[in-house]
């Protein structure tokens, strides 16, 4: 929209307006003695009107400004504003209301409102140009804010939109990761429970069964650095790699976990590393093979309560090419509880920013050992979901948790 320029210079500022679309005025009274009617029908695209064409077009075609008689009677007048609206609303035209000085005009008193500006006719062709160029940036405002508005409505739109397909495509991702979780295991020898609780839809922790035979068993729980989706892609690699290694035969834990690192550095982008905690039970003979790639140390709860940690092994997975690991052993008989965790359980903080650490998680182990591997597994989690007092968990959890079963 051209704005008006100031009346001196008509001739040159009608010149240079013809190439650009003049604002559309309407005339509503008398104006025979206005200043600067004619200035004004140079400058605008100027149409003199009665009430009832000013109502009309109003409704059908409202124009860019509205001069209008302050001293038609109330009962012409009034009803113009009546349809022109209040101010801030885009598309309605700027209504100057032309009055003399010190003369009170008939609009309503309820309808001030609706009139952008009253217009002192004794002030001049200065004035009044300056009072519509005013009334005419503030409507171009008005306009481009709201264009701006139906654009932001739009983008707005589009990132719902975006945002439930993310939505949805992260609850199948969730669903994909729950399918790759091991189902219950139903063991002769061994009664064991677990869960995983990430912190978003889906994590970076993970845990398997996998049974070897009737009397071997391998168990694996690991811990992916970051969270969301990364962390979950380098899981489910984690989990290939592992249980393709599990397919071969005449590896000692030591050496497919020394594998199983060197596919994982070969996949994983610089600086990021997985913890990893592998062992064999072997019922026959008693014993729990393991390697500990950097975990956090599970724990085997004694029948009399005696606690052993479970650390031997060597450094995380990922981090370098070349890492290589010893192998733990750890006598298993009946009735001996162990605990497996990711550091989401013993990190997990309460109001005061107090970590649950692991030395609460052994007590209350200590406390459960009789218990079935479930109930214990439940006993635990409610210990650490009551540290917390409802603070929200930053770190996904898993927790896995095995009984030993008498006769073994």
């Amino acid at each position: 929209m051209t704005i008006p320029p100031s009346p001196t210079g008509q001739h040159e500022r009608a010149g240079a307006a013809v190439s650009e679309p003049r604002p559309r005025a309407l005339i509503v009274g008398d104006s025979t003695a206005w200043p600067g009617t004619k200035a004004l029908a140079e400058t605008l695209n100027l149409r003199s009107v009665n009430a009832e064409e000013a109502l009309s077009l109003l409704a059908t075609d409202p124009p860019d400004v509205v001069f209008v008689d302050g001293y038609l009677p109330a009962a012409t007048l009034n009803p113009i504003l009546e349809a022109a609206g209040q101010p801030g609303r885009a598309g309605r035209p700027a209504v100057m209301v032309m009055a003399d000085e010190g003369r009170r005009t008939n609009v309503e008193d309820r309808l001030l409102d609706h009139a952008d500006d009253f217009v002192n006719t004794r002030r001049g062709e200065e004035a009044l140009f300056a009072r519509l160029r005013i009334a005419l940036r503030v409507r171009g405002c008005l306009v481009e804010l709201s264009r701006k508005n139906a654009e932001l409505a739009s983008l707005y739109a589009q990132l719902e939109t975006l945002a439930g397909r993310m939505a949805g495509e992260l609850r199948l991702a969730s669903q994909v990761q729950r399918s790759l979780l091991p189902p219950p295991l139903h063991h002769p020898r061994l009664d064991v429970a677990g869960e995983f609780i990430p912190m978003r839809e889906i994590g970076g922790d993970y845990y398997d069964l996998v049974p070897l035979g009737p009397d071997r068993l391998a168990l694996a729980i690991g811990d992916v650095m970051g969270k969301g989706v990364p962390a979950a892609l380098l899981a489910a690699n984690l989990k290939a790699c592992l249980r393709a290694h599990l397919q071969g035969d005449g590896h000692t834990p030591e050496e497919l976990i020394g594998r199983v690192n060197r596919l994982f550095w070969d996949v994983t982008p610089r600086g990021l590393f997985a913890s990893l905690f592998f062992a064999i039970f072997d019922f026959q003979r008693g014993a729990l093979d393991y390697v500990n790639a950097g975990h956090d140390h599970p724990f085997v709860v004694r029948p009399g309560g005696a606690v052993e940690d479970l650390g031997v092994g060597g450094t995380v997975l990922g981090l370098m090419e070349g890492s290589r690991y010893d192998r733990g052993r750890a006598a298993i008989s009946g009735d001996d509880l162990l605990v497996f965790f990711s550091d989401g359980v013993t990190d997990r903080a309460n109001r005061q920013g107090e970590m649950y650490g692991v030395e609460r998680l052994k007590d209350a182990a200590v406390r459960c050992r009789a218990d079935a591997a479930r109930i214990s597994l439940y006993t635990l989690l409610g210990e650490v979901q009551g540290w917390s007092s409802g603070i929200p968990a930053e770190d996904d959890m898993t927790l896995i948790v095995g009984k030993l079963r008498q006769g073994v």
